[in-house]
Formats: structure tokens, C-alpha cells, sequence
């Protein structure tokens, strides 16, 4: 089917580079996520898989794609070998197919067919909305070999999508809110920072990580407590960016949240990609996420609450629900460490909120970061500190364990987070946001240590900073912590 003629010119203007000036048009921010040069690495050279941009709504991926053509532009590459197609738009999505697009982009702008001579780049905004758009794209992807980008704000979709068809040939890169760093870095406020780490830093680095912290621990009073009045909003209204530029009106930001992220992803993206019989339901389990967010959760309690409130489930309706929660990366799942071989719903999880802004949304009333019981903070802290708990390689969990497997009585030791890298080695996280960490704060901490031996384990703290040589291990400060990365 011929491409009619106002598709053409959709075309011709949301590709604004292959005329001249040849630049990426509407202007694009200038501060650019790490994602962008992520996403350019994987794509420079032959044979690239192809990459999927994984995040929520109005997180941005559409911004780190478009950046990634900029850039690609700037390096040299032929305007007229790009191809962006947004999916959101009605004229395109009524196409129904990518083919007769990609033919007449062959012939009309590129000139040469897609599978010969010079790399093809072609960017898929809101692939989700194209009819069985993951068929469709291992077809293109076998037969023209592109180095090829999508994304989708139904991230649901993405997920499924690459665990079917494009197995095998994709690779995910996740793009979560800002984090506090990214945050300060979009506004201006963060110059001279060290250079940020990686989760995977610590793990080669060990103790020599301490100097990152050391050197954002020692800034001058006056640019700490700018920091810190700065964690006070991000801790409130989370990392969205439009939050942090002005884009919305400071009266308007929990309704922002509500409508963008809340409404539209339960009410609209889930239920329409997913069997939800139960759409009340689903919300119901996001709030009682969002109101223990921290804190372990077993399926089997929550579908009896949700019974006694009303609903009609049972134990794996509510698992169904809640791993579509975490597919929609609006809620987190940390299982136990170590992991058992079989995986039981029976074996509580920890959940967290991806972003705690939405939460504070939801419920109009948050604790104060820095004049509330330490009690009433510590699931919410816990929140903040897991924003930068991810990486290529890296998965998270928590650890409880029963001080002693003889008598139950005595209770469990627990340590927040337990990061492990791909050889098994890990490192302990514990948070402890109070104005003073005593011997037993630290004794789950160094327990773990003692008996899994790891190289590094750190201490997450209201403000205190030291380094416990012989015990290898870091207490860092809240602030400083997330600042790092």
C-alpha cells in the first residue's frame, strides 16, 4: 500500500535533519543522561542488536533517542541514513506496517537499498502502538540488519515483546526517573562533581571508592546545604524531569503525577496489553505498593486484605498484578539473597517504588526528610537509596535470615540491600538514617560480612561519614551516597 501523501510529509518533519540545516528539530536540551552515549556505544558498529529504551512515561527516552541522533549527526553520519518513526502519531500508525515506510524511504531519501553500502539507523518511538510491532520488527531486523532503537512508554509491552519474538535479538536498557545527581546536573547545580560510579565500581574498586564520597563530603558548608535543600524536593516530588525545569507550574505537580503516571499507565497501558479483569484491583494493589514501599510483601497477605476490602482474588491473581507493576517499572521487586532454586510465592519479596513522587502524590502528605522519626523514614530512604542500586550485570536483593535456624524466637537479622555482580561476588547495603549509628545499627552489616566475606560494604547514614578499615566498611551519608552516582 502506497504511503499517502500526508504520511510523507509527517515523515519529511519529524526527520528534520535530511534537509538542511540537517538538525534535530524542535531544539533539544542540552544536559544529556548517560543513557545517550550508552545507547551510541551499542549502536557503533555492525551487527549491533537491536536496543530497547525500557522506562515510564515522561521519563525521557524519547529525549535520550533523539540526542543519540544529534550526536550521530555531529560525528559525521549521512542525514538522509536516518530514520525516525513515531508510532504515537495516527497517519503512521495507520500504515499498519513498516514496510511500505522503509521502501519508500529506500528509494526517496536514503537512495540506496537498506541492506547495502553505508549503516542504516533507524529509531522507533512508541513501537508499541504499531499492530504486532514485534513480528514486524524481527522481520525488519533479520532482513535489513539496521542499528535500530525503540522505545515505548508501555514498557509492559517492550518486555513481553522481547521475551517472544525478539529474543535473542535485543537488549534492554532501562531508563528510570533522574536520579538526584541527574537532577542537580539538568539544573546547573552540580559542577565539579567527581565522576559519577557505577555499581560496578564498587566491586573493582572496594575501599578506594571511599575517595568519590570523600571528595563530595568535603565541600564547602554553604554548597551542602544547597544540596541538601535540594534532596528535600527531590525526596518529595521524585525524579521526573519536567519537575525540575519548570515545565510545570509548582502548584501542579502532584496533578501532573496523577494524570501521567498513575492514570494513564493502571488506567490505560496495563489493562489495554494485559488480561486485568480487575482494573480497581490493580490500583488497589499499586497503593498498598506505594504505602509499604520498602518493605516485604507477601501475596498471600495482600489477597486476603484485598478480599476483606472487597475485591474477589486470589494469591496469584495478585502476583499476576504485581509483576505487571514491576514490567510498567512503577514498582521494584528485591527477592531474598541468597535465592533459592525455587522460586516460591510463598517467600515474601520486597518491593519499592520505582520513584517516590508518585507516592507523595497518591497520599498529599509525606514525612519530613529531615525532622521526622527516623521509624517513620526508613522505608521511605530505603526508597530513594535503590534508585541508584542498578547497572549492566547488577541485580539487587535483601537479606533476612533467622539469627539463629533453632530458635525462631530470638527474630531475624536483616540487611537492606544486597547488590551481586555476575561472578557472585556482592556488597551489603545497609541503611540507617539517624543522627547517631551505634554498635548494634551495624551488627546485621557486619555479621553478613563475617560470614559471606565480601570485599566492601557500606553504611547509608543521616550524616555520618567514616571508614571502618579492619571491618571494610563505608558509612556515607544519604546525600553523599546519591550524589556519587
Amino acid at each position: 500500500m502506497p504511503l499517502k501523501a500526508e504520511a510523507i510529509q509527517i515523515l519529511k518533519d519529524i526527520n528534520s535533519w535530511w534537509t538542511a540545516p540537517h538538525e534535530v528539530r524542535p531544539r533539544l536540551p542540552s544536559y544529556e543522561r548517560r543513557h545517550v552515549q550508552t545507547l551510541l556505544d551499542a549502536l557503533s558498529h555492525a551487527g549491533a542488536r537491536c536496543q530497547v529504551l525500557r522506562g515510564p512515561r515522561q521519563a525521557g527516552k524519547s529525549t535520550v533517542m533523539l540526542q543519540a541522533v544529534r550526536r550521530l549527526l555531529a560525528k559525521g553520519a549521512r542525514p538522509q541514513d536516518i530514520l525516525l518513526i513515531r508510532f504515537d502519531l495516527d497517519i503512521l500508525r495507520e500504515q499498519q506496517t513498516l514496510l511500505p515506510m522503509l521502501s519508500w524511504f529506500a528509494k526517496e531519501i536514503r537512495g540506496s537499498a537498506l541492506n547495502e553500502g553505508r549503516p542504516f539507523y533507524l529509531f522507533l518511538d512508541e513501537a508499541q502502538k504499531l499492530p504486532r510491532w514485534d513480528e514486524q520488527i524481527k522481520h525488519v531486523f533479520d532482513t535489513y540488519k539496521p542499528r535500530m532503537a525503540l522505545t515505548g512508554s508501555a514498557s509492559v509491552l517492550v518486555a513481553r515483546g522481547q521475551r517472544e519474538s525478539l529474543a535473542g535479538r535485543a537488549l534492554t536498557t532501562e531508563i528510570p526517573p533522574f536520579l538526584f545527581r541527574e537532577v542537580l546536573e539538568l539544573t546547573g547545580d552540580a559542577s565539579d562533581l567527581p565522576k559519577a560510579l557505577d555499581c560496578r565500581d564498587l566491586f573493582q574498586q572496594g575501599l578506594r571508592a571511599r575517595e568519590r564520597f570523600e571528595m563530595i563530603f568535603h565541600e564547602p558548608p554553604r554548597r551542602r546545604g544547597a544540596w541538601k535543600d535540594r534532596l528535600d524536593r527531590y525526596y518529595s516530588r521524585g525524579g521526573y524531569p519536567d519537575l525540575h525545569t519548570g515545565a510545570i507550574e509548582e502548584d501542579r505537580w502532584a496533578d501532573y503525577l496523577m494524570e501521567t503516571v498513575f492514570e494513564r499507565v493502571l488506567g490505560v497501558d496495563i489493562p489495554d496489553l494485559f488480561p486485568v479483569d480487575q482494573p480497581r484491583l490493580l490500583r488497589h494493589i499499586y497503593m498498598e505498593a506505594a504505602r509499604r514501599t520498602g518493605q516485604e510483601i507477601a501475596q498471600k497477605k495482600l489477597a486476603d486484605e484485598a478480599n476483606a476490602a472487597g475485591f474477589s482474588t486470589n494469591q496469584p491473581t495478585v502476583g499476576r498484578y504485581l509483576h505487571y507493576l514491576c514490567d510498567a517499572l512503577l514498582i521494584r521487586e528485591f527477592r531474598r539473597y541468597p535465592l533459592s532454586r525455587k522460586v516460591s510465592a510463598k517467600i515474601p519479596s520486597k518491593y519499592t517504588l520505582t520513584d517516590l513522587g508518585v507516592r507523595n502524590a497518591i497520599f498529599r502528605e509525606t514525612p519530613s526528610l529531615w525532622d521526622s522519626p527516623p521509624d517513620a523514614l526508613g522505608p521511605l530512604v530505603e526508597t530513594l537509596v535503590q534508585t541508584v542500586l542498578r547497572g549492566v550485570g547488577i541485580q539487587a536483593h535483601f537479606y533476612r535470615q533467622l539469627k539463629n535456624p533453632n530458635r525462631r524466637r530470638e527474630g531475624f537479622e536483616e540487611v537492606d540491600f544486597i547488590i551481586e555482580a555476575l561472578d557472585g561476588s556482592v556488597i551489603p547495603i545497609e541503611v540507617k538514617f539517624r543522627r547517631r549509628i551505634d554498635g548494634e545499627d551495624c551488627r546485621p552489616l557486619i555479621n553478613f560480612m563475617k560470614e559471606r566475606r565480601p570485599n566492601l560494604g557500606i553504611m547509608v547514614t543521616r550524616e555520618t561519614f567514616n571508614i571502618d578499615q579492619e571491618r571494610k566498611i563505608l558509612f556515607v551519608p544519604l546525600m553523599d551516597f546519591l550524589l556519587a552516582f
